[in-house]
């Protein structure tokens, strides 16, 4: 277990990430990964955020768990957790991960741009097959390289669905993808009793930051929260270039 004051700065950074989860349906692991990466290694930072993922999506997901569009869900999340994750897990370390997440910065960049300009998809139905391949592909760079929510928010953007309903569906796919990420975790031995114990220590300001962060969530209008989505996308692109 870390030291007292390496868990309070940590439990910190675990608290605005679940904020800023609360507020946008996303972003938790890049508001936080750096600085963990600080406190425990950059090895240690990701396994705690897989073992806090779980929690934090179910967490933001149970508020709002009536107004979720099962069918939508399952079209996400079967996909990724069935093929796009075990073929990402399998392919990892064949591709440079620095080089695969400098495409994925761009993409994010400009998918951003293209959404915050007068040309933006329309909000409209759209065909199953959409949504199967958006979450093969989130699946996919999840397993690759841990940035498997662009594909889930830039599709579900794009969709005739209410602010609720999306919040909703990408919480439910989040805590589908993130139990299947612990569970192939965990024959690998990397998930220490060390790692398991300060990821249950920082349990309470996750719990406190996503509660604040859906307090703002519930008084801020759709529109603006979609500006605030795509405008922390970018960020993310930046972040991975």
């Amino acid at each position: 277990m870390a030291e007292p004051l390496v868990l309070l700065l940590a439990a910190a950074a675990i608290f605005g990430a679940a904020f800023v989860q609360g507020v946008t349906g996303f972003g938790h692991a890049l508001v936080a990964i750096g600085f963990l990466s600080l406190l425990f290694g950059a090895r240690e930072a990701v396994l705690v955020l897989s073992l806090l993922a779980p929690p934090i999506a179910l967490a933001v997901y149970l508020p709002l768990r009536r107004a979720v569009d099962r069918r939508e869900a399952l079209a996400l999340a079967l996909p990724l957790c069935l093929a796009g994750m075990p073929l990402g897990l399998l392919l990892f370390g064949t591709i440079p991960e620095a080089a695969l997440r400098r495409v994925v910065g761009v993409l994010l960049i400009l998918s951003a741009a293209v959404f915050l300009s007068p040309f933006a998809p329309k909000e409209r139905p759209r065909p199953l097959w959409l949504a199967v391949a958006a979450g093969f592909l989130s699946g996919l760079l999840n397993g690759l390289a841990s940035t498997g929510g662009p594909p889930l928010i830039l599709y579900l953007w794009s969709r005739d669905l209410g602010k609720d309903a999306r919040m909703a569906v990408l919480q439910a796919v989040f805590v589908a993808g993130s139990l299947a990420k612990v569970a192939a975790l965990l024959p690998t031995g990397f998930l220490t009793p060390g790692i398991s114990l300060n990821s249950a220590v920082l349990l309470p300001p996750l719990v406190v930051g996503v509660i604040l962060g859906h307090l703002v969530y519930r008084r801020v209008p759709a529109e603006a929260l979609k500006k605030i989505t795509l405008l922390l996308l970018a960020a993310m692109g930046v972040a991975l270039l």
